[in-house]
């Protein structure tokens, strides 16, 4: 027996001696006359299952501020398992970056896909669009990662309250080392 079995092992004698315990028992009963009821038991993982309904909330337009640059998002409604979005980096005189995204609903799951452009739309990501898939959704907090190793780690939006949410993203900068990206937007009504 190795070592890293063993724990699983120890597992398993006992829950086979439990089980063994209960049919002896149950088989006693039955030699009485006396009624018995099988158990039944079904073990299933806690996974909450997300919509793309569940981003909704998203849809219509907000703004917030990278440091002194303005960042607007302007996101559409779900519609045919795709919700897609636009993002743009402003500073005082040009804009410094555009962004198209979707979010997919996808029989694995949902999936966020997003790509970043010139203003002349020549795209930034040599290959294809970074694309991220939904790890954790519970209480408004809706985390996304990247399974490639490349320079973005995850995105996690937070939903504070109907008008306003935070954007975090988990990157490795151009020297290699570790940055975080946080943006909180506001509803623009």
């Amino acid at each position: 027996m190795t070592l890293p079995h063993r724990p699983f092992r120890l597992f398993a004698a006992i829950l086979l001696a439990g089980f063994s315990i209960f049919a002896v028992h149950a088989h006693s009963r039955a030699a009485q006359g006396e009624t018995t009821h099988a158990a039944i038991i079904t073990v299933t993982p806690e996974i909450s299952k997300s919509a793309l309904e569940d981003f909704s909330w998203l849809a219509g337009r907000w703004e917030g501020h990278l440091g002194p640059m303005t960042a607007e998002q302007q996101w559409m409604a779900p519609k045919n398992g795709t919700m897609q979005g636009f993002f743009r980096l402003t500073d005082a005189e040009k804009t410094v970056v555009i962004e198209l995204f979707t979010i997919l609903e996808t029989p694995g799951g949902i999936e966020f896909y997003f790509r970043h452009f010139s203003p002349e739309l020549k795209p930034w990501e040599e290959k294809e669009a970074y694309h991220l898939n939904l790890t954790k959704s519970e209480g408004g907090v809706f985390r996304f990662d990247n399974r490639a190793v490349n320079q973005l780690k995850d995105v996690i939006l937070t939903r504070v309250d109907g008008d306003t949410y935070t954007s975090h993203g988990d990157i490795t900068d151009a020297n290699g080392k570790p940055k975080a990206i946080e943006v909180n937007y506001h509803r623009v009504k």
